[in-house]
C-alpha cells in the first residue's frame, strides 16, 4: 500500500485506533509518522512491503517478537519501546507499531561522527558512554539481545549525554533469531562468516565499536588497510572485518595505523584520554576481536566509565575535561589550553578515587556497588574561596568525621565537610580518606 495520509484511521491489536497526523521519516525498512491516540501523539513505525518480503520465512516469528515485546515492557527509559501493534485489518496491508515520539534536544549519533553536532564538553561525552552501557545491561539482564547494533539507533543529547535508543523490532530472547545478521561495520566476526547467529555475546562487540566511535569519533577496523579500496564491497568488508581485521591502534600490528587527513579526529582524540581507556579497547579489539569470552561486559565498561568520570578535572583556564591519571606529580597540563594546574584532592573508598569537582559525587555504587543514580556525597566548592572543595552529605546517616589531629565529629545529611587531606568520614562500616 502506499503512504498514510494525514486522518487515515489504523487499528492498534489491543483494540484501540490511530490516526495519522504526518509523515516524519521513512529509512530502508519503513516510513515512520507522528499518530494521535486519545490525546497524546505518538510514533508509528510502518513497514515497507519490500522489507517484510525480505523476511520471509521469519515473517510471522518477528510480528509475535514484537507483540512479545510489547507485553515485556521497556528494559529501561533508554529506549523508545514498542507500546502496541498495529495493523489495519488486513493481512496483505502489513503491520508496524507504536511508540513515543523522541523529545527535542536528542541528535541522531551519525550527527556526532560526521561533526555536524558536537558534544557541550567532555563530561557529556563520558555520560553518554555510561547511559549507553547501562541500558544494554538492562537489556541483557532481561534475557535479550539487540542483534543489529549502529549509531543509527541513538539519539543522544549534546548537553547532557542522556541517551534514547530506537529500532527496537530487531530485539529478541537471546539465542533466537528473526533473520536480521546486522549492519556492516558493526557485527562481531563471527555473525560475517556465518559461524554463530546475533547473541547477546556478539552484541558485546557491536557495542565496544559504538563506544569506540562515541570517544574518538572514528571506527575501531578502519585505517591503513581501509584507504586501500576506492569502496567497500562486501568481499573487501569481509576482509576488514571478519578475516583479517586489525585494531586501528595495535601496538603490535601497524598495518591498519591512522592515516593522517583521514583519521584526523582519533589522531587527535587519542592522547586527550588516559591509558586505562586505550587499554580497554586494546583487549576489545585484541583478543575480543575473533574470541566471544575475551571481549568486555557491560560490567567491565561500567568500571572503566566510572572511573573516567571519577577521574575528571576541569581545568580552571578553559574549562576543558582533563584526567587525574594522566598528571605528574600531581600536576595535570591541559591539553586544550596547556595551562599546568594541582590535582584537586580526592575521596577514596573501596579502591576508588573521586577527584573533587562540580558536579562530582559518590554513590551507593561507591559505598557498596549499589545504584549509581543514588547519591551519597557530592562535592561543593566555596563561593568565597573557589578552589576550596567541601563534600556534602547527601546520605541518610550521620556521618562520624577525624579531621587530622582532631577527634570525630558529628556530621548531619546536608551538612558539609570541608575537604583536607587525611580525613577520615565514616559513613557506619565504611571509611571515605580525602587524599591528595
Amino acid at each position: 500500500m502506499g503512504d498514510f495520509k494525514k486522518g487515515d484511521k489504523i487499528k492498534l491489536t489491543n483494540g484501540e485506533e490511530i490516526a495519522v497526523i504526518e509523515k516524519i521519516g521513512e529509512g530502508g525498512q519503513g516510513a515512520v509518522y507522528k499518530v494521535l491516540l486519545g490525546d497524546q501523539e505518538y510514533a508509528l513505525k510502518w513497514y515497507l512491503p519490500q522489507y517484510l518480503r525480505r523476511l520471509k520465512p521469519d515473517y510471522k516469528n518477528f510480528y509475535k517478537n514484537l507483540q512479545y515485546n510489547v507485553s515485556a515492557g521497556k528494559p529501561s527509559d533508554a529506549f523508545l519501546w514498542q507500546k502496541a501493534v498495529a495493523v489495519t485489518g488486513r493481512k496483505s496491508n502489513g503491520f508496524g507499531y507504536i511508540m513515543d515520539l523522541r523529545p527535542a534536544g536528542y541528535e541522531e549519533f551519525t550527527k556526532f561522527i560526521k561533526a555536524r553536532v558536537h558534544f557541550s564538553n567532555t563530561q557529556a561525552v563520558i555520560n553518554a558512554g555510561i547511559n549507553i552501557v547501562e541500558a544494554f545491561q538492562a537489556l541483557h539482564r532481561k534475557g535479550l539481545s539487540y542483534q543489529d547494533l549502529s549509531p543509527g539507533n541513538f539519539f543522544i543529547n549534546k548537553d547532557t549525554g542522556n541517551v534514547l535508543i530506537c529500532d527496537n523490532d530487531n530485539v529478541a530472547p537471546d539465542g533466537e533469531n528473526l533473520g536480521v545478521g546486522g549492519t556492516p561495520g558493526y557485527m562481531a566476526p563471527e555473525i560475517i562468516l556465518h559461524t554463530e547467529k546475533p547473541s547477546t555475546n556478539t552484541d558485546l562487540f557491536s557495542l565496544s565499536v559504538i563506544l569506540f566511535e562515541l570517544f574518538f569519533l572514528s571506527h575501531p577496523l578502519e585505517g591503513a588497510k581501509c584507504c586501500r579500496y576506492p569502496c567497500l564491497t562486501p568481499e573487501i568488508e569481509k576482509e576488514l572485518y571478519a578475516e583479517n581485521p586489525v585494531f586501528v591502534m595495535s601496538k603490535t600490528d601497524p598495518s591498519n595505523a591512522p592515516v593522517r587527513g583521514v583519521n584526523s579526529n582519533l589522531i587527535k582524540l587519542w592522547p586527550v584520554y588516559p591509558e586505562f581507556l586505550h587499554m580497554a579497547f586494546e583487549k576489545a579489539f585484541g583478543d575480543g576481536l575473533k574470541n566471544g569470552r575475551a571481549r568486555l561486559s557491560e560490567g567491565d565498561w561500567k568500571k572503566i566509565l566510572y572511573r573516567l568520570r571519577d577521574s575528571a578535572v576541569s581545568c580552571p583556564q578553559c574549562h576543558e575535561i582533563n584526567f587525574s591519571d594522566m598528571a605528574t606529580s600531581g600536576i595535570l597540563k591541559c591539553t586544550v589550553c596547556h595551562r599546568k594546574y594541582p590535582v584537586p584532592f580526592k575521596a577514596c573508598i573501596n579502591g576508588f578515587e573521586v577527584v573533587a569537582g562540580k558536579g562530582k559525587f559518590l554513590s551507593e555504587y561507591h559505598i557498596n556497588h549499589g545504584k549509581d543514580s543514588v547519591q551519597i556525597a557530592s562535592f561543593v566548592e566555596s563561593k568565597k574561596n573557589p578552589g576550596v572543595w567541601g563534600l556534602k552529605n547527601e546520605s541518610q546517616l550521620t556521618w562520624s568525621v577525624e579531621y587530622p589531629g582532631r577527634g570525630a565529629m558529628p556530621y548531619e545529611s546536608g551538612k558539609v565537610v570541608t575537604v583536607i587531606p587525611e580525613t577520615h568520614i565514616h559513613l557506619g562500616n565504611k571509611v571515605i580518606e580525602i587524599e591528595k
